[in-house]
């Protein structure tokens, strides 16, 4: 274990609640999180924007960057008190699975919290939210599932690979004991927050009792007008230039204020849902024997068997 070493990982999977377990948990006054909600430091994600390998400013807030060095990392928990527990929340930790052994070499005593959503319905999930922020054009998913894949993190379409859950699990039970995780599932936690929060305040070794707000929906799916505007602005120099001259909180309030327009209305078909479902079959028996959760009943895959 290096000499510094963050106390709980939240490790995905995306588009399953992390960005709402990074705020409440952000809450607690035991708990320090960077202001950096996603690092991407133990994961080998790469992304086309530039601007995310720069180093965070102080006293500025950032959904996403990709800290390749340690010293860095290290000086983004560099304010927490003695009495608090760090943590890093980080989706793309639950890409590869090789990431859990980089973890577990960083901290062997870490708590691990993983959340996991209805393969199907996050990789619908993934795409609306890419579509309605135009990072895929394509508007019907099941033509998008036959794309060409972009493995890059930030806009990438592994819409099935990254719903595929065994293997990047099991590497994390293989790697940690099993009481240091906690494994969620979106559909129950989101029903159950102060219980689950309650859960989670005691893995990780705070006052378990500290009422959290969690009334304010947090990564709404959203659809964006002007999206060939947007992406123009989004163009390397352009988006770079903004960066240097706008905050994070500041872009984030024009982006919603000029390009927001209301919720998406974008239907799974009944017969990309079976499809999908058909795949998935084998990885959620898999992790269900792994569990020990009845997630094959959970997700209703038993129910869509022919």
């Amino acid at each position: 274990m290096e000499s510094f070493a963050v106390d709980f990982f939240v490790v995905g999977a995306a588009r399953s609640g992390t960005t709402s377990l990074y705020n409440y948990l952000k809450q607690h006054p035991e708990v320090f999180l960077s202001d950096v909600k996603e690092l991407n430091h133990f994961s080998q994600v790469e992304s086309n924007d530039h601007s995310d390998y720069k180093t965070p400013k102080k006293g500025e807030s950032y959904h996403t960057k990709i800290i390749k060095s340690y010293e860095v990392y290290e000086s983004l928990f560099s304010e927490a008190g003695d009495h608090q527990k760090t943590g890093d929340v980080s989706p793309s930790y639950l890409w590869g699975t090789d990431t859990a052994k980089r973890i577990q070499k960083h901290n062997p005593n870490a708590k691990i919290i993983i959340t996991l959503r209805n393969p199907v319905e996050r990789a619908f999930s993934h795409y609306v939210m890419n579509y309605g922020v135009g990072y895929d054009k394509i508007s019907n998913f099941g033509d998008a599932l036959n794309a060409k894949q972009d493995r890059v993190w930030g806009g990438g379409n592994l819409y099935v690979a990254w719903s595929t859950y065994f293997d990047a699990v099991k590497s994390y039970y293989d790697a940690f004991p099993k009481d240091s995780i906690k494994l969620l599932i979106f559909e129950d936690w989101t029903q159950e927050k102060d219980e689950t929060l309650k859960d989670l305040f005691e893995l990780v070794g705070v006052a378990p009792h500290f009422k959290i707000d969690h009334t304010i929906r947090h990564n709404k799916k959203v659809a964006y007008k002007h999206i060939g505007l947007l992406n123009f602005i989004r163009g390397r120099f352009i988006k770079g230039a903004i960066k240097t001259i706008l905050p994070e909180n500041l872009r984030e309030r024009i982006k919603n204020r000029f390009f927001a327009g209301g919720d998406l209305d974008l239907n799974l078909e009944v017969s990309t849902r079976k499809k999908l479902e058909d795949h998935f079959r084998q990885d959620v028996m898999q992790l269900q024997q792994l569990t020990g959760i009845p997630l094959l009943e959970k997700w209703g895959f038993i129910n869509s068997k022919t």
